[in-house]
């Protein structure tokens, strides 16, 4: 009687076990699934601003109130539109926000993209000012109003690959995509995802760029690359207008890089986040494992 009492319950138990272990793979399959749109490329977030007299003292809590305002408004913006810019502020401190997606990206997409960028910039930046985090899918950028008028081709970010490409192609295939962001850039379209042989670009300018402006920052974006990731197989290239990423072969624009100039001290972060998923879910494989050979002893007995 022993036997026939504790089979069923070491069956159940080994069923709810199976039925974890499956759920977690599933929940570790969907993330990596996600994982181009909301990758982590960089985040720049300063000391706090030493403003005039009058905004120096200004309290933290009334920063966070004015930036956690403004974040509630991307939120609800990013539901019916892909660009978004901004002003909140009070009597003290004004600040200029923007966010926006990819060009591509559905409204769902967009919304469920900049909902992580808030995320991220709440515990990431706090309440400092000025921010800027990038994910693969959109970006979110705040700074105090005096500084609106700064240069659109300062360079925030860049990575290049340290592999080479051998083809004897690369430069042809490569001048001609470029060529062709320049264009799309100077038409006014503001985002370029096209491909040409083995060369897969993506740009996009910030969306209140006008048309020369835009083409001026992509025609500069291609320069540091010509520049500075000369043969490199996969680079990122992220000016203050708007941004330039490539890769050539069947190689992904988030592999083989290496950090080059600005802050891309998040996506580390995000990395351990999705490992510790992958661990999780080898030590529920383990445990599962042993609670059935468990199982199977009481069966003997």
């Amino acid at each position: 009687m022993g036997c026939s009492s504790s089979t069923p319950l070491a069956y159940l138990h080994n069923q709810f076990l199976l039925k974890i272990f499956l759920f977690s793979l599933m929940l570790l399959t969907a993330n990596t699934n996600t994982i181009d749109l909301h990758h982590l490329v960089f985040t720049t977030c300063t000391a706090n601003q030493t403003f005039q007299n009058d905004l120096a003292i200004s309290s933290s809590l009334s920063k966070l109130s004015i930036v956690s305002s403004l974040f509630q408004e991307f939120l609800d913006k990013s539901s019916e539109s892909k660009f978004f810019e901004t002003y909140a502020g009070d009597d003290r401190i004004t600040i200029l926000g923007l966010f926006q997606c990819r060009n591509d990206l559905n409204h769902d997409q967009c919304h469920t993209c900049t909902n992580k960028l808030v995320d991220i910039s709440r515990n990431f930046c706090g309440e400092r000012i000025p921010a800027r985090v990038q994910l693969s899918g959109c970006y979110l950028d705040y700074k105090a109003e005096e500084e609106r008028e700064v240069s659109k081709l300062l360079m925030l970010h860049k990575v290049c690959s340290r592999k080479k490409a051998k083809s004897s192609r690369f430069e042809e295939e490569m001048g001609y995509a470029f060529a062709e962001v320049e264009s799309c850039g100077m038409s006014g379209n503001g985002f370029c995802d096209l491909s040409y042989g083995k060369v897969h670009v993506i740009a996009q300018c910030v969306g209140n760029l006008g048309a020369c402006d835009c083409g001026g920052c992509m025609n500069k974006a291609v320069q540091i690359v010509h520049d500075q990731c000369a043969y490199s197989i996969t680079a990122q290239v992220y000016l203050d207008g708007c941004y330039l990423s490539y890769s050539y072969g069947k190689h992904k624009i988030s592999s083989y890089l290496d950090e080059g100039k600005g802050s891309g001290n998040g996506s580390q972060k995000l990395v351990a986040i999705v490992a510790g998923g992958i661990v999780a879910t080898i030590l529920l494989g383990v445990v599962y494992y042993f609670m059935k050979s468990w199982g199977k002893k009481d069966d003997d007995w």
